[in-house]
């Protein structure tokens, strides 16, 4: 069952958001977040979210946010895609054929100018995905049925 995140929690969400991606926390502002198992998802604030969250034992909601585990937080591409144009750092900017490789889910050497972990990888200023970083190489963290749809969609094919 999901509720909401307490004040410590939600302080943890944007430290983290804020030290990997230098995503300021006003972002967040008018949004509350959700807790669940395995998942943190992200709503707009409502004066009674944990009454009516009680009352309907709401199991997801929301835009999900984080992937939880335990040695370590997974943002989603969704997540992503919804606050990540704010970040000003742990992202990358891909074109042409690196850009395909990456959809198909290719890993690409690097080096790149990016800390070890997870990485905002975009296209033209526009969030597209989650990507992991490590040891001078990018890997895409898009299931390959997904990164096709993410070509079609965004005419990114032969860009």
């Amino acid at each position: 069952m999901v509720t909401c995140a307490s004040e410590a929690e939600r302080k943890e969400v944007l430290d983290y958001f804020s030290g990997r991606f230098g995503i300021p926390e006003e972002a967040f502002g008018g949004f509350c977040f959700l807790q669940g198992e395995k998942k943190i998802w992200v709503v707009r604030e409502h004066p009674d979210l944990e009454g009516i969250l009680k009352q309907l034992k709401v199991e997801s909601a929301g835009v999900p946010l984080l992937r939880t585990k335990t040695s370590m937080w997974k943002p989603t591409t969704a997540g992503l895609q919804a606050f990540g144009s704010q970040a000003t750092r742990n992202r990358i900017d891909l074109e042409g054929e690196a850009l395909q490789a990456f959809l198909r889910g290719e890993t690409l050497e690097g080096p790149f100018p990016l800390d070890p972990g997870f990485v905002i990888v975009r296209w033209k200023g526009r969030v597209l995905a989650c990507g992991i970083y490590g040891k001078g190489k990018l890997r895409s963290q898009i299931p390959e049925p997904r990164g096709r749809g993410l070509r079609e969609k965004n005419g990114v094919e032969g860009s």
